[in-house]
């Protein structure tokens, strides 16, 4: 599981923390959002858990160890990060870039095993992307990488994954494809860390939300905790009434119309 404690982080020359006293756990067998709004500190919290922004004060803890003292390659054997923008430096076989997940697992010295093989064919199995494991990845749709990038990570065999806007530029049904394997992969046991902006999906599918404002932790709780239309007007300046799903039943929200001036 991770946790954060009290985490305060300063870009230099900043006039304002970027996460400023922020805490919440983030268990096993759950799906823990972080949402907000834009600049609100969700990706600078995961670039804590990461070891690679400096903590000011508080602590980002991955299976109870302060990252900071940790190496790259332990957090890699914790955690699994699946992060917002990446790119191949040139195209390579599905098989061949979920391979990359075991690499913290080898060392400098050790190479691929059966166990290895193993794992990778299971990723696959897990993400739903055997059948394009011979496929190069610039031959792949949006939906088709996102859910590869996901079996690569699931390749570390990490008990917790962190995910960072996932669902970016995907279909209505390539959203929904992906928040029911994150689903399925916390039902399974992991630890899963999700920061996204599709409110009406987290309160679907999360256990938690924090939702964050400025750097501080403005609403923490279930989805019906969280999803009130006066507190979320007044964090995304915008308003908006809360209904119910009509499928599950879970808090959603609707933007609404400004009236138009004449």
């Amino acid at each position: 599981m991770i946790a954060v404690e009290d985490l305060v982080v300063t870009y230099p020359g900043a006039r304002t923390n970027a996460v400023d006293g922020v805490s919440f756990a983030g268990p096993s067998g759950q799906i823990t959002a972080l949402a907000g709004p834009n600049g609100s500190g969700k990706s600078t919290i995961v670039r804590a858990l990461l070891g690679r922004v400096d903590i000011r004060t508080g602590f980002a803890k991955v299976d109870g160890d302060d990252a900071r003292t940790l190496t790259p390659n332990a957090i890699a054997l914790k955690m699994a990060v699946v992060p917002q923008r990446e790119e191949t430096t040139f195209p390579m076989r599905v098989r061949d870039y979920v391979a990359l997940g075991r690499y913290p697992h080898l060392g400098l010295w050790r190479s691929p095993d059966a166990s290895d093989d193993e794992a990778v064919h299971q990723s696959l199995e897990q993400a739903g992307v055997a059948d394009l494991a011979d496929r190069t990845t610039d031959a792949l749709s949006g939906g088709e990488w996102q859910r590869v990038r996901i079996a690569r990570a699931l390749a570390q065999r990490a008990r917790t994954l962190v995910l960072d806007e996932p669902t970016t530029f995907l279909d209505v049904a390539h959203e929904m494809a992906i928040f029911e394997l994150l689903s399925s992969l916390a039902r399974g046991g992991l630890s899963v860390l999700l920061v996204s902006h599709q409110l009406n999906l987290l309160a679907r599918f999360a256990d938690t939300i924090v939702l964050l404002d400025h750097g501080k932790v403005a609403l923490s709780g279930r989805p019906n905790d969280v999803m009130k239309a006066e507190r979320l007007e007044s964090i995304y300046g915008w308003p908006v009434v809360i209904t119910r799903d009509p499928a599950v039943g879970a808090p959603a929200l609707v933007p609404l119309r400004r009236p138009l001036r004449t």
